[in-house]
């Protein structure tokens, strides 16, 4: 079994085709990597932007691709067609799904479809590096909601040496990936993360997942509407819920120690199902009170300033001004 490890690298481009912005790809590089974990292969293409006229100067200052340097590069659907053959019949890995996004998205607008009907198996490697670390008590035994594991942590945690490697070009990225990769090998714990690139997995990739802000909505399972108080006891909500920033919150009391907070929890729909975020934090002053005990203490600044300079000016007989 082989493995080709991809990264992409986009420049953001107003299409008048779509009145919007498309992450137009300028750069493929992979690499193929053998089941001993020898790299046996390797793939780049600089790919000439074809709906931007010119590159992000943002882009080109973190890959120091210029404008000159794609001019020469081949069209997308020629880059393609190159990365298709190299892949073959590879498991596909990319650090993270939003290269697989970025390729449907590409793919969609040159070829009017955003099937990739050639990759057969696809491993999201950031999930996988992630779960290892978990695994080997590396890194904490916990996934940050919404927050992704970048490379630069990845090698940090590994402590693997990024000397000589350009970071933020295509083809160096797939070779950090695969120093990762190669750190946290284990062929038994891989095989649960291959996955067939078919149309359930298509279907999970392009669901729109949704949060649910409607207490009333029946897929929000009101029994998980409680918290417990880091003192072990459940704790007692104060006021009605209200929902904003995404979630619903509430102010919470412990019977048991005295304990106030607030309690914050989000309900998200997605492919598999509702997904249930729950968060404790202290319990602040409302806006109100925090701005008035602001002026408080502006004010009392500004008097003790006032009164520090009246004693000192009237020691050297300087007249204050108004």
């Amino acid at each position: 079994m082989n493995f080709v490890i991809l990264d992409l690298e986009w420049n953001p481009s107003y299409s008048k085709k779509l009145k919007g912005f498309i992450n137009e790809i300028i750069e493929f590089g992979a690499i193929k990597v053998n089941s001993d974990l020898e790299i046996i292969d390797t793939f780049s293409a600089l790919v000439r932007p074809q709906i931007g006229k010119k590159l992000n100067e943002k882009i080109t200052t973190l890959t120091h691709i210029t404008d000159e340097d794609v001019e020469n590069g081949c069209t997308y659907t020629h880059a393609l067609s190159g990365f298709r053959k190299f892949l073959g019949d590879s498991v596909l890995m990319t650090w993270g799904i939003t290269d697989i996004y970025v390729l449907m998205e590409n793919t969609k607008y040159f070829l009017q479809d955003d099937r990739l009907y050639f990759i057969d198996n696809y491993t999201n490697l950031q999930d996988y590096c992630e779960d290892m670390l978990i695994q080997k008590n590396i890194k904490n035994n916990e996934k940050s909601a919404g927050k992704q594991m970048g490379l630069t942590t990845a090698t940090e945690l590994l402590e693997i040496s990024l000397d000589n490697i350009s970071h933020h070009r295509a083809l160096d990225d797939s070779i950090i990936a695969y120093e990762c990769f190669k750190n946290l090998y284990s062929y038994p714990i891989l095989l649960s993360h291959i996955q067939k690139f078919n149309d359930e997995f298509y279907r999970k990739l392009t669901f729109k997942n949704t949060i649910l802000c409607d207490l009333n909505n029946p897929l929000i399972d009101k029994k998980e509407m409680y918290f417990t108080c880091p003192c072990g006891y459940r704790a007692k909500r104060k006021k009605p819920w209200k929902f904003s920033c995404k979630s619903f919150i509430a102010p919470f009391a412990c019977k048991h120690c005295g304990n106030t907070f607030m309690g914050r929890i989000q309900f998200k729909l997605k492919y598999d199902g509702v997904h249930i975020i729950k968060k404790i934090f202290k319990q602040q002053l409302p806006i109100s009170s925090q701005r008035l005990w602001g002026d408080y203490y502006y004010y009392s600044v500004i008097i003790h300033i006032r009164f520090y300079l009246t004693n000192l000016l009237s020691s050297q007989r300087i007249p204050l001004p108004k």
